[in-house]
C-alpha cells in the first residue's frame, strides 16, 4: 500500500449525505478498461481472448435473452408432452387436472442422469460454503487486522471503530476488499469473477427440471437470467456493493444445493425446511438490495489520496445498483408469489381436506 496523506482525525473516515454524488447519475462508459484479471491461474487464451469476451455486455445480454426464450419455447413441448402423456394414462378423464403431472424423458430415469443431479448440487453446495467462507474471511481480515495495522500508524487506534473499518474496506477499491492480499486472502475480485461464471453454469438446474418433464416457471427462468446480467455489472465496473450479491447468495445457496442434494438420495426434511429456504431468499432480496442502495449515501476519506469520495463516485459503479433494484422488485413479488402457491394455499387447501 501507499504511504498516507495526513488528512483529519479518525472520526473523520467515513460520512453520510442525504445526496448520492452526482457522478453516480452519469450515463456509465462501457468502454472503460477492464479489471484487472484476477485469478492466479494464467494462460494467454484465459487473459487475452477469455475474460475480455466474458466482460464484454454482448456476452451475458446474448446468453441471458438466448437461455430465457429457449426455456419458454421448451416449456410449450413439455407442455404438450404433458398433456399427451397424461391423456394415454386417462383416457376417460373429460378435462386436464389444474397441475398435470409430469412426463419425465427417459434420460432422467437413468442411473447416470441421477449420479449427474447429485454431483451437481454437491459441487454447488461445495462451491457455495467456500465462497461464502472466502469472502467473509477477506472482509474481515481486512476490516479487522490488515486496515486498522496500516491505518494505526497514522491514527490512535483507539479510534479506529469497526464501522469506519468496514466502510473503507468495502468502498476504497484500490485498498480495500477488491484487491489480493497475499496467497491466503483472495479479494472481491476473484470470488465475485467465478461468481459471475458459476451463474453460466447454474443454468443446469433449469435443463434437469425440463429432462424431468417439467416446466420451468417463470421464476426461474427470470432468476437464472437476471443474475447473470447483474453479476456482470459489477464484476465489470468493480462496483462495491457486489458483496452482498456474493456472500448473501452464496450463503442461500449452500443451503439450498445442500437441500437439493438430500432430495437427491431421497432424504426428505419437512416442509418448513423449504419453507424457511423460501422465506430466507426473499429477506435477501429486500435486505440486499436495501443495503446496496445504502452505499449511494456513505462518504469515506481516502487517507491515500488524501480526499473525500462518495462511496459510489461513479455512473458506472452505479449501473450494479441500479440494475440489481430492477431486477429484485419483480423477483421479489415472483418469490411472495411462489410462497403464498407452495405453502399458504396447500396449507389452507389441506386444512379444508380435514374439515371435511
Amino acid at each position: 500500500m501507499p504511504e498516507p496523506i495526513p488528512t483529519t482525525e479518525a472520526g473523520s473516515l467515513i460520512s453520510w449525505n442525504f445526496l448520492p454524488d452526482s457522478k453516480a447519475f452519469h450515463l456509465p462508459d462501457f468502454s472503460a478498461p477492464f479489471p484487472e484479471y484476477p485469478l492466479d491461474y494464467k494462460t494467454d487464451f484465459l487473459v487475452n481472448k477469455f475474460y475480455p469476451f466474458s466482460m464484454k455486455f454482448s456476452t451475458p445480454l446474448i446468453f441471458s435473452l438466448t437461455y430465457f426464450t429457449s426455456v419458454h419455447l421448451l416449456n410449450k413441448v413439455v407442455l404438450n408432452r404433458q398433456i399427451r402423456e397424461y391423456r394415454k394414462a386417462h383416457p376417460e378423464a373429460k378435462q386436464l387436472p389444474e397441475r398435470i403431472p409430469r412426463a419425465p424423458y427417459w434420460i432422467s430415469k437413468t442411473r447416470l442422469f441421477k449420479i449427474f443431479v447429485f454431483l451437481h448440487n454437491v459441487l454447488l453446495c461445495v462451491y457455495s460454503v467456500t465462497t461464502f467462507c472466502g469472502l467473509v474471511h477477506t472482509m474481515r481480515v481486512n476490516a479487522k487486522e490488515i486496515l486498522p495495522t496500516f491505518f494505526g500508524h497514522y491514527f490512535d487506534a483507539s479510534e479506529l471503530k469497526p464501522s469506519h473499518m468496514f466502510w473503507q474496506s468495502v468502498c476504497n477499491i484500490e485498498n480495500g476488499i477488491w484487491q489480493n492480499h497475499g496467497p491466503s486472502v483472495k479479494g472481491l475480485s476473484f470470488w465475485a469473477y467465478l461468481f459471475y461464471l458459476s451463474k453460466f453454469y447454474e443454468i443446469i438446474d433449469t435443463l434437469v427440471i425440463l429432462a424431468k418433464g417439467k416446466q420451468a416457471s417463470l421464476l426461474q427462468s427470470y432468476h437464472h437470467a437476471g443474475a447473470i446480467l447483474c453479476m456482470w455489472a459489477g464484476v465489470r465496473f468493480a462496483s462495491p456493493p457486489i458483496w452482498i450479491f456474493v456472500v448473501f447468495n452464496s450463503f442461500i445457496h449452500s443451503i439450498m444445493y445442500f437441500y437439493f442434494g438430500l432430495c437427491c438420495i431421497k432424504i426428505r426434511l419437512p416442509l418448513g425446511f423449504k419453507q424457511c429456504l423460501t422465506t430466507l431468499q426473499i429477506i435477501q432480496f429486500v435486505v440486499g438490495g436495501s443495503l446496496a442502495v445504502i452505499h449511494l449515501f456513505v462518504r469515506y476519506t481516502d487517507i491515500f489520496k488524501g480526499t473525500i469520495r462518495g462511496c459510489i463516485h461513479s455512473g458506472e459503479e452505479a449501473l450494479a445498483i441500479y440494475m440489481n433494484v430492477i431486477y429484485l422488485t419483480p423477483l421479489t413479488l415472483l418469490f411472495a408469489a411462489f410462497y403464498i402457491d407452495s405453502y399458504k394455499k396447500r396449507s389452507a387447501s389441506s386444512s379444508t381436506k380435514k374439515n371435511i
